[in-house]
């Protein structure tokens, strides 16, 4: 008579611990689960901000470019280049693409890359051929330490 407990007892300690290590694997699995979905959106979140940036330097390298080569092409009096320059990229287009890429550059770029938005600007505003020409290659050097480098 002794004995017969021994069996429910051993059963339903049993069941107790299987009920207990469930809701733990369980709890484990829910944990896991939202790490996993913070860890997306982080790396959702990480590229779309590269893409924002990398757009961002293209626009600004454009329209940087854009300008060196209509400036140079002014100073060296190569009138039929820049007539092209300017029928295909009208000034309301370049004021356009300009301020497109500055606000982007701002908004996605890191500080040496606002750094060279304000440059850019003082230069452009005086002409300054070789600062503009000096400028382009800093900021392609930006461009590629920090799209290569992330």
């Amino acid at each position: 008579m002794a004995s017969e407990w021994i069996a429910p007892v051993v059963t339903g300690v049993s069941g107790a611990i299987g009920v207990v290590f469930t809701w733990l694997a369980g709890a484990q699995g829910r944990a896991h689960a939202e790490r996993m979905v913070a860890r997306t959106q982080a790396a959702e979140q990480d590229a779309y901000l590269r893409t924002e940036r990398r757009d961002a330097y293209f626009a600004a390298l454009r329209v940087a470019v854009l300008d060196v080569r209509r400036l140079r092409c002014e100073r060296e009096g190569k009138r039929r280049k820049l007539r092209e320059v300017e029928r295909y990229w009208t000034k309301a287009k370049r004021v356009e693409m300009s301020m497109e890429a500055l606000a982007a550059v701002h908004a996605f770029g890191s500080d040496e890359a606002c750094h060279f938005a304000e440059a850019w600007r003082v230069a452009t505003e005086v002409d300054d051929l070789d600062a503009m020409q000096r400028l382009v290659v800093e900021f392609r050097s930006v461009m590629r330490a920090e799209l290569q480098g992330d």
